[in-house]
């Protein structure tokens, strides 16, 4: 069995993903062992899983400018860039740090990396090392393709004139174009020092193939196209397309063994009695984490939602977002907490209320439980919100346009109409399918018993393939 390193940005949604990806594997009896340049150990470590602390992600590394004074202190700062450009550049390249980092890896000496695919300087150094690596997505596709709208965009295929095949490609190179402005324009200003071009100037340096990197759309300031990257989703969920080469969907990864932290034991108690005294009633939870303090009064408009809906119980997570005295008053059937154990929740669930973000409708498939989606509006949350519309696992709304009477309607309606109930069935059945036909398993020993340090392709592995 092989040595497997998965190293995640440490982000919440993709770290706890990536317990049961790690779980998986070790299963199947590899060893595995967990890295981030995020401090994330204790919460790696309370899973039971090994850990590596990596050095932090220098996501500026532009040495520092010398002070200038006076009227003219903005041009006498370009004009120290442009004399200085060459030594800037290689102090830049020096400050990413990839030679601590190369040498931790030869102590750790994996066979093969699962690596997030937006640690880019990792990736690079990793490739030109000879390391085997596969890369890790937590989204859908983010490449372009025919009949695909961009991640970023609540577009649904065939519905309107954003999803015709004008308003498609109008879409992409809309997106195409900005993306060049807004790194041209950091090109240009930091006169190359800005971190896509020290990211480029490191891989000439060391000879990464250039020519793994394509034109990218979200998230920046790259992707790739010839490297070979598993997907955390269900291909079922996707909307019909030709799907990138060397991209394999493993399914959804729900650690249902997860030790959640940062919960206070007094809102835990809490939280266990509402569940307990639930009875006949409705339970809808509410998880917007990831909206902007400027969403108070969304959620003020939630709550009025739930007025004299006594067959009702709300329970809402805030994550942060705000206090929950700022919601006050709250109806004697809604609860509001910072934090709560989302998954314990999920599993008494009739319905979610969430911002679109990928982990938490992974969850919500994984424990059946049909969504009212009002998207973030923040990287792939719209895409994912039209993909659960489209395929009718919820409904997919405008959390800046709705009106409490609205909410109202929108929640009866989910909660009422077996349709999507009998749909979260069926597309549960498919992503079980994902597990018992092992396919992240038969990727990894694809890659893993290659010839070749960098796999350019591997077999795929489909869920008609018997064992």
């Amino acid at each position: 069995m092989a040595q497997i390193m998965c190293m995640t940005s440490g982000l919440t949604g993709i770290l706890n993903a990536s317990f049961e990806l790690v779980a998986r594997l070790q299963s199947k009896g590899h060893d595995c062992i967990c890295a981030s340049p995020l401090p994330v150990g204790d919460k790696v470590q309370a899973q039971g899983l090994s850990y590596l602390q990596l050095d932090p992600v220098n996501y500026d590394p532009a040495p520092p400018l010398p002070e200038f004074a006076g009227p003219l202190r903005k041009m006498k700062r370009l004009v120290y860039k442009i004399r200085h450009v060459s030594r800037r550049r290689q102090e830049a390249v020096k400050a990413l740090g990839m030679e601590a980092f190369l040498e931790k890896m030869r102590k750790a000496a994996p066979d093969l990396v699962i690596i997030d695919m937006e640690l880019h300087q990792h990736i690079f150094a990793l490739v030109t090392a000879g390391y085997k690596v596969l890369l890790l997505s937590q989204w859908f596709s983010t490449w372009y393709a025919k009949r695909l709208p961009p991640i970023v965009h609540h577009t649904i295929p065939g519905r309107g004139f954003s999803g015709s095949r004008l308003g498609l490609e109008w879409s992409w190179m809309n997106i195409r174009g900005q993306r060049w402005w807004m790194f041209t324009k950091k090109k240009v200003t930091s006169v190359y020092t800005d971190r896509r071009s020290i990211l480029k100037k490191y891989a000439r340096d060391i000879g990464f193939p250039l020519s793994y990197i394509r034109t990218n759309y979200w998230p920046g300031p790259f992707s790739y196209d010839t490297l070979p990257v598993i997907s955390m989703t269900a291909e079922a969920l996707e909307f019909p397309h030709q799907k990138r080469s060397n991209l394999e969907y493993v399914g959804p990864m729900v650690y249902t063994q997860r030790r959640d932290q940062n919960i206070e034991a007094a809102d835990l108690q809490k939280i266990r009695a509402i569940l307990n005294s639930k009875e006949n009633r409705q339970l809808i939870y509410c998880s917007v984490s990831t909206f902007s303090k400027g969403d108070i009064k969304f959620l003020q408009r939630v709550i009025r939602a739930f007025e004299g809906q006594q067959d009702w119980l709300g329970i809402m997570s805030l994550g942060g977002l705000a206090d929950a005295a700022a919601l006050d008053p709250l109806p004697d059937n809604v609860y509001a907490f910072d934090r709560v154990p989302q998954l314990e929740i999920l599993s008494r669930a009739n319905l979610s209320i969430n911002h679109g973000g990928i982990h938490t409708i992974n969850e919500c498939l994984h424990y059946k439980i049909p969504m009212l989606i009002y998207s973030g509006k923040r990287s792939d949350q719209n895409g994912c919100a039209a993909r659960i519309h489209y395929h009718g696992l919820g409904i997919m709304a405008d959390k800046d346009a709705d009106t409490p009477n609205e909410i109202r309607t929108r929640i009866r309606q989910v909660l009422s109409n077996p349709a999507f109930r009998e749909n979260i069935e069926r597309i549960h059945r498919e992503i079980t399918t994902y597990r018992e036909k092992n396919v992240l398993g038969r990727v990894v020993s694809s890659i893993v018993g290659s010839n070749e340090s960098v796999n350019n392709t591997f077999e795929a592995v489909t869920l008609a393939d018997e064992e």
